[in-house]
């Protein structure tokens, strides 16, 4: 009943405030809507499937942009990597691949919970270095971090579960915001960076700067709060090791993983696109005389999962192409008056551009934000290098769930509800800004002379 109540009662105060404030009737209808899904899909009023049905179905009536952008969701590379992913995973089911991976984990010697999330993190971090896309990342992982929870003794409600599934799900996405191509804001914001300012980030030079703070040491933040957050006792009397002889399904599924593992890490040679290569992938593994991922894969498939991707890519899209919030964001800029504190210029600027992830979707700030850095160097004393570094402190900064699609894909296959994640999210984000800002300040100023 009370959710009915304020399914009809938070967008009507929220239109009815802000007709207040904002003249034209289209931008009340688009800023209200914006508000209203998020919360939405932060607390799940309604199905997050709804939500994204009654977003897409706004956007159409009122015209809120043109259709190719709002329904370009559909188009994304991210949605049809997704797609391809959910049945690569079933493909990796099918054959039990997931167990026979699951062994690297359970065979550690003398296992405690903490050896087990840091062989976890430290395994998901490589892995970020060697496969540029984080949903494919997830995707691949996940159906292994299942059973590697199931074969230490942890039921899916368990906490052992809960933070065996986290770590594999942030330690391959946040960290990963730190290395260039990992994660797709970081790809935009490299794109971006030479189109509009003729210089290319070089992947040395974002490494360097980036990722001691914002992924090295905050791994280790990751970790220590899942740690105490989730702590479990494992039953090591249910760990069992895979020695039979891979079969040869078991094989075609290695193959075929390898040499799109291949094809992904090598995409600044062929520029063939990652969606693409998982979509081949997909048509091997499903074709008649191969027959591992089956119908009955293709069924099973969570396509309200697929909706809720395609509605928040295109939301961001809206949103980076909407003139009206790109002039509240300027304006807002312009209000910045730089202190006496170098330190604090940069805490405010870069926790500015965070706060506007919760609204604008992680993507989005690179692509917002990027034309915006000369404009922004030139009132706050910063140089246009040290001001894009800022935009890597603000997107890996990450509030709630669906800021980030690869952390809601892994939510979603890992069956976590989103308000756990958001709970975690929300103490990292407090002390990612509390220590972490003010020290990847000093540790910028102590290598861009070095760089």
């Amino acid at each position: 009943m009370i959710k009915n109540i304020l399914f009809f009662l938070i967008p009507l105060i929220i239109y009815i405030t802000l007709a207040n404030f904002i003249i034209d009737e289209k931008n009340v209808i688009l800023i209200t809507l914006l508000i209203t899904v998020i919360i939405f899909w932060a607390t799940s009023i309604i199905p997050a499937y709804q939500t994204s049905l009654i977003f897409l179905f706004t956007c159409l009536i009122f015209s809120l942009s043109s259709k190719d952008i709002i329904f370009s969701g559909f188009s994304s590379s991210a949605f049809w990597l997704v797609f391809a992913g959910m049945l690569i995973a079933s493909a990796i089911k099918n054959v039990n691949l997931s167990e026979r991976f699951s062994s690297l984990f359970t065979n550690i010697k003398n296992p405690s919970y903490l050896n087990i999330l840091i062989s976890i993190n430290i395994f998901s971090l490589l892995f970020s270095f060697i496969m540029p896309s984080s949903l494919g990342r997830i995707i691949l992982l996940l159906p292994i971090a299942a059973i590697i929870a199931k074969n230490f003794g942890f039921k899916q409600n368990d906490n052992g579960y809960i933070g065996i599934m986290l770590a594999f799900i942030f330690s391959t996405v946040i960290p990963a915001f730190t290395i260039l191509p990992a994660n797709v804001p970081n790809m935009i914001l490299s794109g971006l960076t030479f189109e509009i300012y003729g210089f290319e980030l070089l992947y040395s030079h974002y490494l360097v700067v980036n990722f001691f703070v914002l992924g090295f040491i905050k791994n280790i933040i990751i970790i220590a709060m899942i740690y105490f957050m989730y702590n479990d006792t494992i039953k090591p009397s249910v760990l069992k090791s895979e020695k039979n002889l891979l079969s040869k399904d078991e094989k075609i599924v290695i193959f075929t993983t390898l040499m799109m593992l291949l094809f992904w890490t090598t995409d600044f040679i062929h520029g063939i696109s990652s969606s693409v290569i998982a979509i081949v992938g997909v048509l091997f593994l499903a074709n008649p005389v191969i027959n591992i991922i089956k119908n009955k894969d293709i069924n099973s498939i969570d396509f309200s999962s697929l909706l809720l991707i395609a509605s928040i890519i295109s939301l961001g899209n809206i949103v980076a192409t909407n003139d009206y919030i790109k002039d509240i964001l300027t304006k807002t800029i312009d209000l910045f008056e730089p202190t006496s504190y170098e330190i604090l210029n940069q805490i405010i600027i870069s926790l500015f551009m965070s706060f506007t992830g919760i609204f604008i979707t992680q993507p989005s700030i690179p692509a917002i934000f990027t034309p915006m850095a000369e404009h922004i160097s030139l009132i706050s004393n910063f140089s246009l290098n040290e001001v894009i570094m800022m935009e890597v402190t603000a997107f890996s900064t990450v509030f709630i769930p669906f800021q980030s699609t690869p952390i809601l894909i892994g939510l979603a296959l890992a069956n976590i509800k989103q308000i756990t994640a958001i709970k975690f999210l929300l103490i990292l984000a407090i002390i990612t800004i509390i220590f972490l800002f003010p020290l990847q300040y000093f540790w910028m100023q102590l290598v861009k002379n070095i760089i």
